[in-house]
């Protein structure tokens, strides 16, 4: 296991500290808009960490020797600049750059040794009265102690990484950090029992299994598609949308995702000629060049991509440009859950899917419930005109079947036609390779 497993987003412990450093002096100094940490480094001071407006600014470094911060660092006395533009001992070309009129700056020394500066900074002139310098002066070896316990951190935990930043579970490392983080972190030692839960899963085959649940043509009465849903065996007992939810707040959500496409699309195969397979990816793991490879592979004119309505797409046109390639190959597009929530009406409308799936809110109740019906048909009418087919998803009865049939959905999937199951206990019904559909590559697929 790498050390980089066990941070957050990859921020070090020591770096959470000195972040807190410059977050709370914002607290401390109510006239601050802006605070920065800057770290001596040779001939420069380096912004490490940063709040407020100049958070935007970590990495900026000045000079040790021409600067207003380098003066308080060199000095180790407290520097207040009231109009810095004006100021001839500041750095003018880093002052324009962070946008800043007046500052405080606090020298951050521990036992003689001068570790850095922290900045306080306001866009306001002036900004900053006697005893708002007195206050940091009165707690800058305070300061000082806790960016240099911060260093002494970072050190220690660069010893418990082992060589080459890796750990071995046997070696009492992998205890020892989680001994470190339950005494400085403890609120993240729930991410890293998440992130171990998925690398276990990822690590072990028989973690993780597929099973298909067929799509129907009700009008021809035969399997046209089947999708593939996630099941997991370890503790705790639970549905893969919980997997899948606790993996994307663990920062391994895509790898769980092309996990579980890779295991579906390697039975691709054996499923009947004329029969597609719809495996499901959020955004960033339909754009990422590793799907790419693993539909190609399985043979792109057979799988149908179902995005869900619950996953934010940042930059449609980017995932447009991702996605052309497969879809002019023949892999289809689906907008899955529509009905459940908005960011499926924005899929549909940006990205042009091949298929509407309709969520089970809309299905559940469409036999007797006039404005559901309503509803399906309108959406089967905007298929129609955009060149998108309708799927109906969640059909548990066959009065709710019946009242599909009737306002016109063709393509089924629910408990009354098939629940998901193993492969080899998979019932296919009337299939044949002669007849195409919208699902296989014998018919045009949706715009590109």
């Amino acid at each position: 296991m790498s050390l980089e497993a066990l941070e957050p987003s990859g921020l070090e412990v020591s770096g959470q500290l000195v972040q807190r450093v410059a977050d709370q002096a914002l607290v401390l100094v109510p006239a601050a808009e802006g605070a920065l940490v800057g770290l001596h480094h040779g001939h420069t001071l380096r912004y490490v960490c940063g709040s407020g407006r100049l958070a935007a600014h970590v990495g900026t470094t000045v000079r040790v020797g021409s600067s207003l911060a380098g003066l308080a660092f060199r000095t180790g006395r407290v520097v207040r600049s009231d109009d810095m533009e004006a100021d001839p001992r500041g750095d003018a070309e880093v002052i324009s750059r962070l946008g800043v009129s007046s500052s405080v700056f606090v020298p951050l020394r521990r036992a003689g040794e001068s570790l850095g500066v922290l900045v306080v900074s306001s866009a306001q002139k002036g900004a900053f009265s006697r005893r708002d310098v007195a206050l940091l002066g009165k707690l800058a070896d305070f300061l000082g102690v806790a960016v240099g316990l911060s260093k002494d951190m970072a050190a220690t935990w660069g010893k418990l990484a082992g060589p080459g930043g890796t750990l071995s579970p046997d070696d009492g490392r992998l205890a020892a950090q989680r001994f470190v983080l339950g005494v400085m972190q403890p609120e993240q030692l729930p991410w890293i029992d998440a992130r171990e839960r998925i690398r276990a899963v990822l690590d072990d085959p028989a973690a993780l299994a597929i099973v298909f649940q067929p799509v129907m043509d009700i009008v021809e009465e035969r399997t046209v598609a089947v999708e593939a849903l996630a099941r997991f065996a370890p503790e705790p007992k639970r549905g893969p949308d919980q997997w899948f939810a606790e993996a994307r707040a663990a920062g391994l959500g895509v790898e769980l995702e092309l996990a579980a496409v890779q295991k579906a699309l390697s039975v691709l195969a054996q499923i009947p000629a004329g029969v597609a397979m719809t495996v499901n990816v959020g955004p960033e793991a339909l754009a990422s060049d590793r799907l790419s490879a693993l539909v190609q592979s399985a043979g792109p004119a057979r799988v149908v991509l179902e995005l869900t309505e619950h996953a934010l797409v940042g930059d449609y046109s980017a995932l447009r440009s991702s996605l052309q390639d497969l879809r002019r190959a023949g892999a289809r597009l689906a907008v899955d859950d529509t009905g459940a929530g908005i960011s499926s009406l924005a899929h549909i409308l940006k990205l042009a899917p091949d298929f509407i799936k309709l969520d089970r809110d809309i299905v559940a109740g469409v036999d007797v419930d006039p404005v559901r019906r309503a509803l399906a048909s309108a959406l089967i009418g905007f298929g129609a005109e955009t060149g998108a087919s309708v799927v109906a998803e969640g059909a548990e009865t066959t009065d709710e079947l019946e009242a599909l049939r009737r306002v016109g959905v063709r393509y089924v999937q629910g408990y009354c036609l098939g629940r998901p199951v193993p492969l080899d206990e998979v019932t296919w019904a009337a299939t044949t390779a002669r007849k195409t559909t919208p699902f296989t590559a014998g018919e045009t697929s949706g715009p590109v």
